[in-house]
């Protein structure tokens, strides 16, 4: 087994319950309110535990009511059973007027495809050879260097063109669009909530992808004649992609089942069950737009729309009728409101007799001498029966596809003696087993430092995290002087090549033997391994900018992390090269994922002040934008000039390998590398904030990305000091004088990698 791998083990468990409680304006009711709150991570991680629960409760009703049909034991035969050609038939193709129509309800789908992978290399798995090549296969379908966010733009164009206009992703306005079929954000809901654990879910996200790789979108199953409609070109180019990467897929599936092959036949019904849930997701959209364009409704959906209808003239009439915990007009004058929420009340109410729902006192409510006689007609009353018996006839006889629409999928069920299953747009969320409680408030950043690589299975570490972020930007400001008071582009550029020209003269070839003996620069690599086994870490969720109208400035810093990442390929891949770089050393630490490694006593306390600062900070890229921006500026221009091509010279005079630095010398190039990209975005972000808030404000965000800036001096300072501290103690004594050795002349940690 490769060790690396093992942050990807199929035992492991998410711990929720510190992760906060949800109250107020900040509930989270059903998949939309889900959608919106993981559009908006940065802001509302108390939605992380609902996120969890979302997925665990469609994964355990996927197994409920499939499982039979998955072969029990793997074989390679039967993996190849699960890859096959999609069809593009459908047995109710639309007519070509419905295009945009069903291109507006596809939306929140398309726009959402792909977040479950978007996280899938991280700290704790930026080694992960499996991790890396499922990068690789995500590169591949976005097709970098273009993004989400592009692919996403050509879409929206699209529909604009054709007259429809949609609202942005981020706003609350997407989310509630009433038009839009709850069935098309129940899936949206369910891709983004993946992502936020793609460690615990990592044999289902294998399948799901599988599954998604090989699928016809909706819009190409429901037009599939170019005769009658002409879909946007990047459709076809989008599923091609995705078959080219069955191949690749399957083989990640054999390599992952051979890694922990000792649970080979669990693993194998959980990859099956990623699979059938994307399957089965499809299937529901399907039937939700099948019925809204052939113009039939189900009957919840009919129900539903029949409440709304009546709202108007109910509202201010029924202040004394309790429906649950609240009264019918309170539930009737939420904005939005929440239709399913109320329905599935009305289901275990009084007014529902759940054994017979045809003698329900519902019904005689509408009746003649009944409190609402002539509210509604025959009509309506049959919308009110028909929803009944669906909902709680338990002998009611379904095809096999209408079935599968009415699988619970980890939204609200009515689970009263007798009721059927019946998916809604209403989320319950049960209050997490108890476990013993993690004082993160009073750890040290040596033991933070294992709960933040692992943020994905620890999301309680969250509130602490980004305090510590605010403790330090708050020194950081007011420590520090602003080198321009009034910012403009031409004022910032010249700034930048003041610094790159600073560094640039203060070069000096080394002409003699450095310093520092030989001893006092490994005892160094091994001092840095904490940060820069986590290299990139503070960017390795700016996916989340995505969702946003800045994402340019997304896609900026999303190309400085895949190439922290190496792009896929492990050889390239940051992390990758500095063990490289212990291992010729002969410095053997645990895996950084491991408790084992924060503990591990070769370390002073503050190796892990830097690291612990980027890792928090990387956990609300769109919260702390600014002060991310400039921080990511200080790291990329660290790396140019005098430190490191003076520190490569010196390792390599002693024979350390020196390509942890060289690479960082190339790539981090003012031309083309990362500091232009750096500057790039801080430029666009300026830009935008200025063209929508005015001169003031901008200036106002400049100082703030000054102070992410001048914070990486911060959080290093300590370190910083103790590297020089601890070298004195510990430093050879001479043979000749029997004192120590001089001490440096320059900080151990200037002649160290900032990255």
């Amino acid at each position: 087994m490769n060790p690396f791998n093992l942050p990807l083990a199929p035992t492991l468990q998410a711990d929720l319950s510190q992760s906060g409680k949800q109250s107020g304006t900040d509930a989270i009711n059903n998949s939309r309110d889900l959608f919106y709150a993981l559009i908006h991570i940065s802001e509302h991680y108390h939605a992380l535990p609902v996120a969890y629960q979302y997925v665990k409760q469609q994964l355990d009703s996927i197994n409920d009511n499939y499982a039979a049909d998955f072969s029990s034991k793997y074989s390679p035969a039967h993996l190849g059973l699960l890859i096959k050609k999609a069809s593009g038939e459908h047995p109710y193709p639309l007519p070509g007027s419905e295009l945009n129509a069903c291109l507006k309800q596809y939306a929140p789908v398309f726009f959402t495809e792909l977040s479950w992978l978007g996280n899938i290399t991280h700290a704790a798995t930026s080694q992960s050879p499996l991790a890396i090549e499922l990068m690789a296969v995500y590169l591949r379908l976005i097709n970098a260097p273009h993004t989400i966010a592009n692919n996403r733009d050509i879409y929206h164009a699209w529909v604009l063109n054709a007259g429809i206009q949609l609202p942005t992703i981020h706003t609350i306005t997407f989310a509630q669009q009433t038009d839009v079929s709850d069935e098309i954000f129940d899936f949206a809901a369910l891709q983004l909530a993946l992502g936020q654990f793609p460690r615990v879910f990592f044999p289902e996200i294998l399948g799901f992808t599988l599954s998604y790789c090989q699928s016809l979108s909706l819009p190409e199953q429901f037009f599939p004649d170019p005769k009658t409609a002409q879909l946007p070109g990047f459709f076809a180019a989008r599923t091609g992609q995705r078959q080219q990467e069955l191949a690749q897929i399957g083989n990640l599936i054999k390599a992952y089942i051979n890694e922990f092959s000792e649970e080979t036949d669990a693993i194998w019904q959980r990859i099956q069950c990623g699979f059938r849930l994307h399957q089965h997701h499809l299937e529901r959209c399907d039937q939700a737009l099948s019925a809204h364009f052939h113009g039939s409704l189900s009957p919840r959906q009919a129900m539903e729309k029949l409440v709304v209808s009546l709202l108007p003239g109910a509202i201010g009439n029924h202040g004394k009728i309790r429906l649950g915990s609240r009264t019918l007009d309170e539930w009737f004058s939420e904005k939005p409101f929440k239709s399913a929420n109320f329905l599935a009340s009305l289901l275990l109410s009084p007014y529902i007799d759940r054994t017979k729902p045809e003698n329900s006192k519902l019904l005689t409510l509408f009746e003649f001498n009944g409190p609402m006689f002539g509210v509604l007609d025959d009509n309506g009353k049959t919308v009110v029966k028909d929803w009944l018996m669906s909902e709680l006839n338990p002998g009611l006889q379904k095809t096999k596809k209408a079935q599968s629409a009415q699988v619970k999928v980890g939204l609200k069920t009515i689970t009263a003696s007798g009721a059927a299953k019946s998916a809604s747009a209403e989320i319950t969320f049960t209050a997490p087993v108890p476990t013993k409680p993690v004082p993160y408030g009073s750890l040290s950043n040596r033991e933070l430092y294992f709960y933040l690589v692992n943020n994905d299975l620890y999301p309680g570490v969250l509130p602490v995290a980004k305090a510590k972020v605010q403790r330090i930007l708050t020194i950081s400001r007011y420590i520090n002087r602003l080198p321009l008071r009034h910012y403009s582009h031409p004022a910032f550029d010249k700034y930048i090549e003041t610094l790159y020209q600073k560094e640039k003269k203060a070069y000096k070839p080394l002409g003699r033997k450095p310093n520092l003996p030989k001893e006092a620069y490994v005892w160094g690599i091994e001092q840095f391994a904490p940060t820069i086994l986590t290299d990139g870490c503070w960017l390795q969720n700016v996916q989340q900018l995505n969702y946003f109208p800045n994402h340019t400035i997304g896609a900026y810093l999303y190309k400085i992390y895949r190439d922290e990442c190496g792009n896929g390929v492990q050889e390239q891949n940051h992390p990758h090269i500095y063990q490289q770089l212990l291992d010729s050393q002969h410095i053997k630490l645990p895996a950084i994922n491991t408790k084992e490694f924060s503990k591990h006593p070769c370390f002073i306390d503050s190796a892990f002040d830097i690291p612990v600062y980027l890792m928090a900070i990387s956990k609300f890229p769109n919260f702390f934008l600014p002060e991310l921006l400039g921080l990511n500026l200080a790291i990329e221009i660290s790396g140019l000039g005098n430190v490191y091509l003076r520190l490569s010279e010196e390792l390599k005079f002693y024979g350390i390998q020196s390509a942890i630095v060289d690479v960082h010398t190339s790539i981090d190039n003012l031309a083309t590398g990362h500091t232009a990209l750096a500057v790039n975005a801080i430029k666009f972000y300026l830009d935008d904030i200025a063209a929508n808030f005015g001169d003031d404000v901008m200036q106002a965000h400049w100082r703030r990305i000054h102070t992410g800036y001048c914070s990486l001096t911060t959080a290093s300072l300590c370190f910083k000091y103790s590297l020089i501290k601890h070298y004195k103690l510990k430093r050879p004594q001479d043979a000749t004088t029997g004192k120590p050795d001089a001490p440096p002349t320059e900080p151990v940690k200037a002649k160290a990698p900032a990255k």
